[in-house]
This record gives C-alpha cells, structure tokens and sequence, in this order.
C-alpha cells in the first residue's frame, strides 16, 4: 500500500522539490513569522532531529539562513522559490477562502493586543470597539465591549487538491495561534468555533468556457458564482460543501460530457422501448 505521505517529487536546480513537500512548510511557516526551531517542531509535529535535517538542506540551498543562534529567517531566494511554487500552483488547485474561528475572551485581554501588528481601532454601535490587525499572516479581529470581548481569526488562502486537508491545515494554523495564546500567563479563552462558512474556488474548464461565450468577468448562478480571480484561471465559486464536491466530480472534458450525455439518452430509449412496447 502507498503511504500517504508519499509523493511525486520533481527537483529543481538548487535541490528542492517544487511539489507540495516538508521543505515548502518550512520555507510557509519561516515566512508567516516561525523563525525558532521549537515552533516549527511544534507546527510540524516532528521530531527536533528530522526538521534539523530539513533545515540544514534549506540553508545549504540558500533559501534560509540565521540571522542569530538558532533563529532562521528566509532569504531573498526562498521568497522568489515559495512565491513561484504558490503562484504555479494557485492557478491549478482548489482554493480555500474566508473561513473564520471565533473564540470568547475571558481573561487576558491586554496580553492578546500586545501580540496583534498594528491594530486599527473602530467604534461599532452599542459601544462595541473593534480591533483590526494580524497575527503573522493571519487577520484577526477583537471585539470588545462591556458584556462580553471575542477574538476571531480569518484563515489565509489555502491552495491544494483534497478540500478537506486544505480545511484541516487551515484550522491546523489557527489552532497553533489559539494554544501559544493559552500558555501566556492570565490568558483563557473560550472553545473556537467557526464563524462563517469557508468558500471553494474550484478551477473548471467548463466555467472557463462559460465566461468565454458569454463575455463575461463574472456570472452568478444559484449554485455559485463563475468568476476569473487574479493569478488564476476561471474558477466555480461557491460556499456549499456539498456543491464543491459535485463540481470537483463534473467531467473536465467536452468530450467526456457529451459520451455522458449520449448514455442517458440511450439509457432513457432503451427504458421507453422495454416498459412501453406499443411506442416503440
């Protein structure tokens, strides 16, 4: 049986894969502000030994280096390689958007804030305050008021071909934010709990053809939107699991349609004939 973990590996010039692999994360995590080896361990859930091994190669390749004892920050080189890697896979994978966790504060407020980047202040009605910042790449938004104070996270756009282990992963990132913020001293928040329903880009040619016959920049359906983002193709847009998983299973070619088409009618001839012999 093939592991899961196994994948088809094509090397690039300076010896890193330039499919989905462990270094990728690395090069991710480095960039979203993980610069200690004990907080990629912990992200990685791997051993100190095995992330070692992988850093050494990164460093090797040019594409992190360290700026202090044990503290790695990625180089010019490994932006240009993750921003090629994520631009060229962004155009052929599924994306994840605008799925948002939402957890209670119940104590440690002042802590939080002092860990949010540049926080921009709102007053909403019913002297409610937002807070607008980010934590790494990840946008957060604080309410607070009298009654109650809540924290929610919006997950960065996650690329990749299984929905559910791009859901798992982006989930995975909050989580990691949600249990560094519960080791601080005073801070105790409430259960995470999803806010809004994520969204699925979906490549398709179909919807690439779509937009080409009728053109159009954009065209809502009741099952979703067909739309051509920027650095992607034409995508199938929509916020229903179930519809992502109906147009992921659609057949991507004209001809395969049309074979499908052609063995409904046959089978509809066939059933008219058996069932009503005085019509056929």
């Amino acid at each position: 049986m093939t592991s899961k973990r196994t994948v088809k590996r094509t090397v690039s010039k300076n010896g890193i894969a330039t499919t989905a692999t462990v270094e990728i994360k690395i090069l991710r995590l480095i960039k979203m502000g993980e610069h200690y080896p004990s907080d990629l361990v912990k992200s990685l859930k791997m051993k100190k030994q095995t992330l070692n091994y992988y850093l050494k190669n990164l460093k090797d390749s040019g594409l992190i280096t360290n700026y202090s004892k044990g503290i790695y920050d990625i180089t010019d080189s490994g932006k240009k390689m993750l921003a090629t890697y994520e631009n060229n896979e962004n155009t052929k994978f599924i994306q994840l958007e605008n799925m948002r966790f939402k957890s209670d504060i119940y104590s440690g407020f002042d802590e939080i804030m002092q860990r949010i980047r540049n926080p921009k202040k709102t007053i909403l009605k019913n002297d409610v305050i937002q807070y607008d910042g980010k934590i790494r790449d990840i946008t957060v938004r604080v309410f607070w008021s009298e009654k109650s104070t809540s924290i929610e996270f919006c997950c960065v756009k996650w690329v990749g071909q299984n929905m559910y282990e791009i859901m798992y992963e982006a989930k995975k990132e909050i989580e990691t934010i949600v249990e560094s913020f519960m080791e601080i001293n005073g801070v105790r928040l409430g259960v995470l709990k999803q806010s809004m329903n994520p969204e699925w880009a979906i490549p398709n040619p179909i919807a690439e053809v779509l937009l080409k016959c009728t053109d159009s920049s954009q065209i809502r359906t009741p099952n979703g939107v067909i739309n051509r983002s920027a650095g992607r193709h034409a995508d199938w847009e929509t916020d229903d699991i179930v519809m992502a998983s109906r147009i992921l299973n659609m057949p991507n070619d004209i001809e395969e349609i049309k074979n499908a088409l052609y063995g409904i009618r046959d089978t509809v001839k066939i059933k008219s004939h058996t069932d009503y012999p005085m019509y056929g």
